[in-house]
């Protein structure tokens, strides 16, 4: 409240809230306060409540003044999922894909009542749960592909070679170090040096976000970095100023904490985001599976052969499972079809792997 010349006696602020909820603030409270003659501020926290919030103010004494209004606060998930908040594991990707302003704009702005008669009030419907549940399914119909950012703390350990090998033919060779390469029988190749490297799961790794030997956090970017990135997945150790080889702790002692001597860990972040496409798809998904709740009325379907219009018989080219049929996509949505057709053509159930004995295994995590 402002525009008077004096401060009135008493001012109070009153909240009716979509849950139906009356809270009152006056001058006296924490949250209202007077930084100038005539001007008045109430100081509030984000609501965590969706909906409309019909407000009024009051000033009474020296000066008597009213004013009326109302605001709109939208339910917004974008920034994800609190997983570690969660008793177990979300089958899903990290963040979804889409959240509730993308699937409330797409199925058209729906309203609904909150409250009873004089205190009821049209609130925009809350698609928080659609979105999460049509962004973990289109991650599993696109083969796990896009995830999202994820975060992870991995212990790694034994990623370079040492001990002996055992050949096929039955000889057992011993490594032979030089001080800055491993060789057997102690010949080297004339080639590039070994690197010593960490192969991280998730591909595309993201970022480092910190790495810690013996509880030490290493200098991430510097004049003289101590580690890089390549190739998205792999911790590679790099020299030093003076040129000399570094290397990966090759134990360690995974039953401490990381903030201890003798040991080593990883956190970083990986998970690729949704394309467009994506985000659009799970936004008209989250749509359908609100109105299929809520009794509204779905898209037709397409293959939609015959439409009548009195008691809606919808005939339409049969197929016996929903979504991929003989090599193509068939949900009925436009845009979820489109996406998978152009990222998941084949209906693969994840990304493919290939797995060698004699390759780098993945850092492991520990605990939960």
């Amino acid at each position: 409240m402002d525009g008077v010349e004096t401060d009135p006696t008493t001012v109070t602020y009153t909240i009716l809230g979509p849950d139906g909820v009356i809270t009152v603030y006056t001058n006296g409270d924490p949250e209202v306060s007077n930084p100038a003659v005539g001007n008045w501020l109430l100081s509030l926290a984000p609501p965590a409540l969706p909906g409309v919030y019909q407000y009024d103010v009051d000033a009474t004494g020296a000066v008597v003044a009213s004013r009326a209004a109302s605001f709109t606060v939208l339910s917004n998930v974008a920034t994800g999922v609190d997983l570690d908040a969660l008793e177990w594991a979300v089958v899903g990707p990290c963040t979804p894909w889409a959240d509730s302003q993308d699937v409330w704009d797409c199925c058209g702005q729906p309203m609904t009542t909150v409250g009873e008669g004089s205190l009821a009030v049209e609130c925009p419907v809350d698609m928080t749960q659609f979105a999460m549940e049509a962004s973990q399914l289109l991650y599993e119909l696109s083969g796990r592909l896009f995830a999202g950012a994820c975060e992870k703390t991995v212990r790694p350990c034994g990623n370079r070679p040492c001990g002996f090998q055992v050949l096929s033919r039955g000889h057992i060779v011993e490594p032979w170090w030089s001080g800055s390469y491993w060789s057997w029988n102690g010949t080297r190749g004339c080639s590039c040096q070994p690197l010593d490297r960490i192969l991280l799961s998730g591909y595309p790794v993201r970022e480092i976000i910190e790495v810690k030997i013996d509880g030490v956090v290493l200098a991430p970017s510097s004049d003289d970095p101590e580690y890089r990135l390549d190739e998205r997945r792999y911790l590679t150790r790099t020299c030093d100023a003076e040129g000399n080889a570094q290397f990966w702790p090759s134990c360690q002692d995974l039953s401490c904490e990381d903030t201890q001597p003798g040991t080593f860990s990883v956190t970083y972040r990986y998970g690729q985001d949704p394309p467009p496409l994506g985000i659009h798809a799970a936004a008209q998904l989250g749509c359908e599976l609100y109105r299929s709740c809520s009794g509204g009325t779905c898209a037709l379907p397409t293959g939609t052969t015959r439409v009548t219009r009195q008691g809606i018989v919808i005939e339409k080219l049969a197929f016996s499972t929903w979504a991929f049929r003989e090599g193509t996509w068939r949900t009925g949505l436009p845009l979820v079809d489109a996406f998978l057709g152009g990222y998941n053509p084949v209906g693969l159930k994840r990304r493919p792997a290939v797995y060698s004995p004699d390759g780098l295994h993945y850092a492991r995590s520990v605990g939960q």
